[in-house]
């Protein structure tokens, strides 16, 4: 069964699986880890055998959302303990890449906010494999602004807005989460 934690600032539910390999899940400014891309890439990471920490809440209502979800984020992996760990975050999430970079994990940014300079820098910082996963029709998707670093993978989706889906054709929405599960599973088998 999934435990809720008090993280302080938030909370979070943990799902059960291998204790040594925990997936940290962050939340986008406006769509919690209950959401479907979220949702569908813990399962990808738990099919794996990855236990999952799932921080709960939205940033967007918090008044400064990104320092609330920098602190949420420190006090998950805290939280994870000496596991070994892979981030997985949407959209507001990515401004921690940074933070995840020094720390030297694996992570996999959906829907990161590529036209900001922050997540640019920490993108450029990893060191580990790291998945970045947009979509051509969301304006904060700038594929030429991602740094040259090996350690980045890309998935690019055709169409696909900021919530990977996309808009009206259920068929292309379907097949492009279908796409961000799979690499994400890739992504849990190499971390």
């Amino acid at each position: 069964m999934p435990e809720r934690v008090d993280l302080g600032p938030c909370a979070a539910i943990r799902h059960e699986g291998d204790p040594a390999r925990c997936a940290v899940l962050l939340p986008g400014m406006i769509y919690p880890t209950r959401a479907p891309v979220l949702w569908f890439a813990r399962e990808a990471v738990m099919s794996r055998g990855w236990s999952a920490l799932e921080v709960l809440g939205e940033p967007g209502t918090h008044p400064e959302p990104v320092a609330w979800e920098r602190e949420c984020t420190e006090r998950a992996l805290e939280a994870a303990g000496q596991a070994r760990v892979l981030v997985i975050g949407k959209s507001l999430a990515s401004f921690m890449a940074g933070l995840v970079s020094d720390r030297d994990l694996p992570a996999a940014w959906l829907t990161p906010a590529l036209d900001q300079d922050d997540v640019i820098e920490g993108l450029s910082r990893a060191g580990q494999r790291t998945l970045v996963v947009g979509g051509t029709a969301d304006s904060m998707w700038v594929r030429e602004a991602l740094p040259d670093n090996q350690a980045l993978e890309v998935l690019e989706l055709p169409g696909v807005d900021h919530a990977l889906q996309v808009p009206g054709d259920i068929p292309a929405s379907l097949n492009a989460l279908g796409e961000m599960v799979k690499a994400v599973a890739r992504l849990a088998d190499a971390a």
